[in-house]
């Protein structure tokens, strides 16, 4: 079974740092870290076998393994060693309780006089080992750092992708609920209770992955938005589907879920516990943040309410676009552009269905709005140029152009290679407002559209007019050096 949320959209305006540095954090460690393991395995078990360690550890763990009373594993792990195979360096290894008295000087003690040789090359070979092999958990020696570490490794690709989706998908959304400082905090808090879940119920085995921190991510979610109903995708062996149900409901599906395969799948290499112990974790951390902080969590509901609702309002109001129906659309736009008075691309659509009116207020207003907006790239300057023709061609009873909107629009055309209109907006500056302080900028940001057009009578008459009409200004100075160089 795989249930997992969609429909919410990241606000790139307000983008998930915490979530999308871990991805970075998660994919550096396997790629940058982990990556060499297989090469670095490789000359760790040259250098083993090379050395003196096969002699004093290989038989000691022999003797230890007779002693044990294991006769099966004692068998099969001599049987290994006297044909040299190299398989039983791992096999050794995989012994939790034999490696940490090993290590711990209680195999080879300090009493020997091998002991000096065999701590230096024991240390040496440690430090060739791959990075999964040195600093991978293992359960039997609490190690809270290597806990810590092996979060952010992962068996396979396929392992981190599944994991990086998951978090991507999921974590967005919490952490612009709770705010990226609690939610760095409680993905590190889930990250601990996973492992402890999972440390209670498979003892002398390793954990790496993501997973369990993830899951803690996914508990806190679903108690976070509580009974708020979202799109979910599922799939049940080869089927699948989208449903619409409140978020709280996947938490016991998750959990039962999780448990479920534990108890089905004995054996299995997945660590089912961690992620129940990270749904576990989350969840516990998602109900005292709503007990602490309930106004946080209604204020962020209703506001992607009120998204929701948006959505579907533009989406009505697209479709009445389409049909035609401009007074529908238009009211829709308007009442949007009522929440979101910044938004150029909801004046840009308010401007489309008024246009079927061109002399109403609606249809002379948002013009006029998006010609005065800020020229971002060549994009914007090209929209606001097909806008000021069809604003010129269409409105009624006239164009509404301002001295100041005028002066501001000749500059920008004379400077994107609309240097007709340009030239036209600069005569009716000067019929209009002929003091206008901008005009000598005007004429003189025209004589350079010309120029880079390499338009020369138009440049120089410009020039000349510059220098005729404003003798005193910078501008006209400018002009007398410009005929000079020209």
């Amino acid at each position: 079974m795989f249930i997992i949320p969609v429909g919410d959209r990241v606000n790139w305006k307000r983008p998930p740092v915490v979530t999308l540095l871990l991805i970075l954090v998660n994919c550096f460690v396997f790629f940058f870290f982990q990556g060499s393991d297989e090469k670095n395995d490789e000359i760790a078990m040259q250098y083993y076998f090379s050395s003196d360690l096969p002699h004093w550890e290989l038989t000691r763990y022999s003797e230890y393994l007779g002693n044990s009373g294991d006769t099966d594993e004692s068998r099969q792990f001599n049987g290994m060693l006297a044909k040299k195979n190299r398989l039983a360096l791992p096999l050794m290894e995989r012994d939790v309780e034999f490696m940490r008295e090993l290590q711990a000087g209680n195999i080879i003690t300090e009493q020997e006089s091998v002991y000096s040789s065999w701590k230096l090359q024991r240390s040496e070979y440690e430090s060739r080992r791959s990075f999964t092999d040195r600093h991978v958990y293992q359960v039997d020696e609490r190690d809270m750092l290597k806990a810590f570490v092996s979060a952010f490794m992962h068996g396979s690709f396929d392992h981190l992708f599944g994991n990086m989706l998951v978090l991507f998908l999921v974590g967005f959304m919490v952490e612009s609920a709770i705010g990226k400082s609690l939610y760095a905090l409680a993905y590190l808090v889930t990250i601990y209770t996973s492992i402890l879940v999972y440390s209670l119920t498979a003892p002398g085995s390793s954990c790496l992955g993501a997973s369990g921190a993830i899951a803690g991510v996914m508990g806190l979610y679903t108690v976070i938005f509580g009974f708020r109903k979202i799109d979910f995708f599922y799939s049940l062996g080869f089927y699948f589907d989208y449903v619409k149900a409140p978020t709280i409901a996947l938490l016991p599906l998750w959990m039962g879920n999780e448990l479920y395969q534990y108890f089905a799948n004995d054996g299995a290499r997945i660590a089912y516990m961690a992620h129940f112990g990270g749904l576990l974790g989350g969840a516990a951390m998602g109900v005292l943040y709503r007990m602490l902080r309930p106004a946080v969590i209604e204020s962020h509901h209703q506001e992607a309410e009120i998204r929701e609702m948006d959505k579907t309002a533009f989406q009505r109001g697209m479709d009445y676009l389409g049909e035609m129906e401009f007074k529908r659309a238009l009211d829709i736009f308007k009442q949007l552009q009522a929440h979101h008075p910044h938004d150029a691309n909801l004046t840009r659509l308010v401007f489309r269905a008024a246009k079927a009116e061109p002399a109403s207020e609606d249809f002379h207003a948002a013009a006029l709005k998006l010609l005065a907006a800020r020229e971002m790239d060549a994009t914007t300057s090209t929209q606001t140029h097909t806008i000021f023709q069809e604003y010129l061609n269409t409105a009624k009873p006239s164009p509404r152009l301002a001295p100041d909107l005028i002066a501001k629009l000749a500059k920008r055309f004379a400077g994107s290679g609309y240097c007709d209109d340009a030239e036209k907006l600069s005569g009716l500056l000067q019929r209009v407002a002929p003091q206008h302080i901008e005009l000598p900028g005007v004429l003189l940001a025209l004589a350079r559209g010309h120029y880079r057009e390499q338009r020369k009578e138009q440049f120089e008459a410009t020039l000349h007019s510059l220098i005729s009409k404003y003798p005193q200004s910078l501008e006209a100075e400018a002009a007398e050096g410009m005929l000079r160089v020209g």
